[in-house]
C-alpha cells in the first residue's frame, strides 16, 4: 500500500505517481524517532477533541486518525497492516501525544477494499467529541492537516524526530488530473514546501473553520523526500461515506430534539415557488436541489418561530453541499439572531468566510424566535442563498 511511512524507512517500497516517488512500509511500533510530522506548518492553534494518535502498548506514536463515533476511530489501512488489536492502544483528545486525553484499547479494524482507509473499534466509548465527514472537498478550496510527524526532511536522506505537540498546516485542493489521482484520493499541493510527512499517515485532513471542523480524509501517500512535491489523501466523500455508515453506524444528530422542525418559517422572496422557507425546517436534505431555502433577495433572511421560549444551546445551518449542491454555493458570510419576541434581536454567530456543508454554532440564549441572515450567498461572493435546513436545540 503506498502510503507516508508509519514509522521508521523500514521495508521502503517505491512507487511511481505523477511522476514522482511514493513511499510505503511494514507497519512495526518504533519507539519514537520518526512519526507522524508536518513539513512547513505550525504548533497546533486550538484542541481538536477528535485528534487520535495510534501507538503501540509503550506509547510509541506510528500514525494519526480521527475519532468519527465515541467508539470507532478512522486512520489509513496501511497504519494496520502488521499489527494485531492487543497491541496498540489510542490517545484521544490531546495535542500532546504523550499525554492527556483519553487512552483508549482497541477492539478490532475493518478496512475498506479500495480506499486507503480503516476504521479502528474501541473497546469501550470515549468522552471526545467526534467529527463528522465533510460532504465535499472541492479543488481550489485550503484544507487543514493535523499530525505529529517529521518537520524536516533533506533530499540527501534523512528526516527529523517526531514532535511531542501536535503540528498544522494549511494547503491547496488541487484537481485529481494535477496528480494522477482517482476516485479514491485527494490531490494537495506541495506550495512553499508545505506538507504531510513520514508518520503523519492516517491523520485527518480538515475541511471547514476553528469550531466548526469536518473531516475530510486521512494522509496516504507522498514523495520520498517530504514536502518536493504532490501528495494525496483518501478520499472519505460518497462510497466511501456509505460504507463508514455502514460499519460504524450513522453520524449522530446533535443532542436532543430539532425545535425548528417543521415549525412557522418566514423567508424573503423564495428563487422559485418550490424553494420556500418551509423547506429550510422540514427535516429533509435529500430531496433534490429543490429541497431547500433559495433567496436572491437584496437582503436575505430566514426566520423561524419556536412556538414558545427556549433555553437554546445550538444553531446547525445545513448549506448547499449539504443537500448534494456544489460546495462553491455554501454561504460564505452569514449572521445568526435570536429574540423572545420576534422584535428585538441579538446576534449570537457572526460567521465569515464560512466552506463547510453543515455549520454548527453553540449559544447560550433563551429564545423564541431565530433568525439567518445571508450576506455572501456562495464562496465566489454570489448573491443567492441557498439553505437545506435550519435547526434549533435546546
Amino acid at each position: 500500500m503506498r502510503g507516508l511511512v508509519k514509522g521508521l524507512l523500514a521495508a521502503v517500497v517505491a512507487v511511481t505517481l505523477a511522476g514522482s516517488a511514493v513511499t510505503s512500509a511494514t507497519a512495526q511500533e518504533q519507539p519514537d524517532p520518526l512519526t507522524p510530522n508536518i513539513i512547513g506548518g505550525v504548533d497546533a492553534t486550538e484542541n481538536y477533541s477528535f485528534m487520535a494518535s495510534m501507538q503501540g502498548n509503550s506509547g510509541g506514536h506510528f500514525c494519526g486518525g480521527a475519532l468519527i463515533r465515541p467508539t470507532w476511530v478512522l486512520t489509513a489501512e496501511h497504519c494496520m497492516a502488521g499489527e494485531v488489536p492487543s497491541g496498540v492502544q489510542i490517545r484521544i483528545g490531546s495535542n500532546n501525544r504523550n499525554s492527556g486525553g483519553t487512552v483508549a484499547r482497541v477492539k478490532r479494524w475493518v478496512n475498506h477494499s479500495n480506499a486507503d482507509t480503516s476504521l479502528v473499534e474501541l473497546t469501550a466509548p470515549v468522552t471526545q467529541r467526534p467529527i463528522s465527514i465533510a460532504p465535499v472537498v472541492a479543488p481550489g478550496s485550503t484544507v487543514r492537516l493535523l499530525g505529529w510527524g517529521a518537520t524536516t526532511c533533506n533530499p540527501g536522506g534523512g528526516c527529523g524526530g517526531a514532535p511531542t505537540n501536535l503540528k498544522q498546516v494549511d494547503v491547496p485542493v488541487l484537481p485529481d488530473s494535477a496528480c494522477g489521482t482517482g476516485q479514491w484520493e485527494i490531490c494537495l499541493d506541495n506550495k512553499d514546501g508545505k506538507s504531510a510527512c513520514y508518520g503523519d499517515s492516517g491523520g485527518p485532513l480538515l475541511v471547514g473553520t476553528p469550531g466548526n471542523w469536518r473531516l475530510g480524509g486521512d494522509t496516504s501517500g507522498g514523495p520520498a523526500v517530504c514536502g518536493t512535491a504532490r501528495f494525496y489523501y483518501a478520499e472519505l466523500q460518497g462510497s466511501v461515506n456509505t460504507w463508514i455508515n455502514s460499519v460504524a453506524g450513522p453520524d449522530s444528530p446533535p443532542s436532543g430534539n430539532n425545535l425548528a422542525l417543521n415549525k412557522p418559517a418566514t423567508g424573503t422572496a423564495a428563487c422559485n415557488a418550490n424553494e420556500g422557507a418551509a423547506k429550510a425546517v422540514n427535516g429533509s436534505v435529500s430531496g433534490g436541489t429543490t429541497d431547500k431555502w433559495c433567496s436572491t433577495a437584496g437582503t436575505k433572511s430566514l426566520q423561524v418561530d419556536l412556538g414558545s421560549g427556549h433555553a437554546l444551546k445550538k444553531l446547525v445551518v445545513k448549506h448547499a453541499s449539504a443537500g448534494g449542491e456544489s460546495a462553491t454555493f455554501n454561504t460564505r458570510d452569514f449572521d445568526l439572531a435570536v429574540s423572545a419576541d420576534g422584535t428585538t434581536w441579538t446576534t449570537v454567530a457572526a460567521v465569515r468566510g464560512n466552506t463547510s456543508g453543515t455549520t454548527e454554532h453553540a449559544i447560550n440564549n433563551s429564545a423564541r424566535h431565530v433568525r439567518l441572515t445571508v450576506i455572501t450567498g456562495a464562496q465566489s461572493g454570489g448573491n443567492i442563498a441557498r439553505v437545506y435546513e435550519f435547526e434549533a436545540y435546546a
